[in-house]
């Protein structure tokens, strides 16, 4: 009996000297207690000299030598807009592009450190995938301030500055056997598929109006040149609100939502985001994170960007949310010029009240951007 009491006792011994060695080594053994995951006001993270939002860097080290840096994207921008969950089941959504495009995490090991007074600094260059960038920072107690720079992604049949196509820049498929009710206008019953090309010849003029140019980066970003109603001025779009990369020959777009929103400064009122609930956040989940799918075609300096009938059929049922409805059509109706008002807008409720019933009588259905190099 005294033996075997003497064998368990060694054993719990045992044990707590090998958890207290286990906790020993999960801490920074200058004492800076830096192995932290870092977001919000604790996180300093620029994209060459811009702010980089809605992302969160997870710092360790175990020797003082050398650090594992992981960079990801954050939800904690859809805690504080919308409430939907505690902070601590926040971080396992990946509701956010991560900080390289293409990659939801980007994990960087074996980093260089240097111990400056209480805290560490750090520089290199990392390469992966064939694409590059350039980093360097610093972490202490409570604070990582960090810069990715120089980010050369690889190359694609997009990079380059495109216009608008001048004749046609947009082209919608809509083959459904639906009959709109266009009475309002004159025009009777008609099905969807004859309604579609006129789509084609109100909304081109519409977005030639407010869309001059797209440039797709090397880096990754894609910027705009837009003009806002009422103004004469083409203005560019920031950069980091959109970012793209191509994989298996198709084209995927990143919304980073958290520096749209500190951009529009929508995140003033929970209010103006009606609808959004977390079925909705998990049902968009997978295009917040990878990004959304677009076809895409480069020939003879022209391109085609295509949302395929897979992607929309996904996409649209949203819209027939009723809050989401009462968010949108008022906005469309500011956008909607007023010449052409009194013809589109009565087709877009109509496809908004119907939508459920229209996509389940669509055998297909697709909307292309014609762009032109420059």
């Amino acid at each position: 009996m005294k033996k075997s009491f003497l064998y368990l006792f060694t054993m719990l011994c045992a044990l707590s000297f090998f958890a207290a060695c286990d906790d020993d080594d999960s801490k920074d053994p200058n004492g800076l207690d830096v192995n932290t995951t870092y977001s919000g006001d604790k996180l300093d993270l620029k994209n060459g000299n811009l702010a980089l939002l809605g992302k969160e860097i997870i710092f360790n080290t175990q020797n003082g030598k050398t650090a594992t840096i992981t960079m990801r994207g954050s939800a904690d921008y859809l805690v504080e807009l919308l409430g939907l969950f505690s902070k601590s089941s926040a971080p396992f959504l990946e509701v956010a592009p991560g900080v390289i495009p293409g990659e939801i995490y980007t994990t960087l090991s074996n980093v260089p450190l240097t111990l400056s007074g209480e805290k560490y600094t750090f520089e290199g260059t990392d390469s992966s995938n064939g694409r590059e960038f350039k980093y360097s920072g610093s972490v202490e107690k409570d604070k990582l301030t960090m810069t990715v720079d120089d980010i050369r992604m690889p190359h694609n049949d997009l990079v380059g500055n495109w216009n608008l196509q001048p004749t046609k820049p947009l082209n919608i498929v809509w083959k459904s056997d639906y009959m709109i009710d266009l009475s309002a206008l004159g025009m009777g019953k008609l099905p969807i598929s004859v309604v579609a090309p006129e789509l084609d010849v109100l909304v081109g003029p519409l977005l030639q109006s407010v869309l001059q140019m797209v440039v797709f980066g090397g880096d990754g970003n894609i910027v705009a040149s837009y003009k806002k109603k009422g103004s004469s001025e083409w203005q560019s779009s920031p950069l980091n609100l959109a970012q793209y990369y191509v994989k298996d020959h198709v084209m995927y777009v990143q919304l980073n939502i958290a520096q749209i929103l500190a951009t529009v400064e929508a995140n003033r009122s929970k209010a103006e985001m009606p609808g959004f609930g977390l079925s909705l956040i998990k049902y968009l989940a997978q295009y917040l994170s990878e990004g959304i799918p677009l076809d895409y075609s480069v020939t003879g300096g022209n391109a085609r960007i295509t949302a395929n009938k897979e992607l929309l059929m996904q996409l649209l049922p949203v819209l027939a949310n009723e809050k989401i409805q009462q968010l949108l059509l008022p906005k469309l109706s500011e956008i909607i010029p007023n010449e052409i008002k009194p013809v589109l807008l009565p087709i877009v409720q109509e496809l908004f009240t119907n939508l459920p019933e229209i996509l389940e009588k669509t055998e297909d259905i697709s909307v292309t951007l014609n762009l032109l190099e420059k």
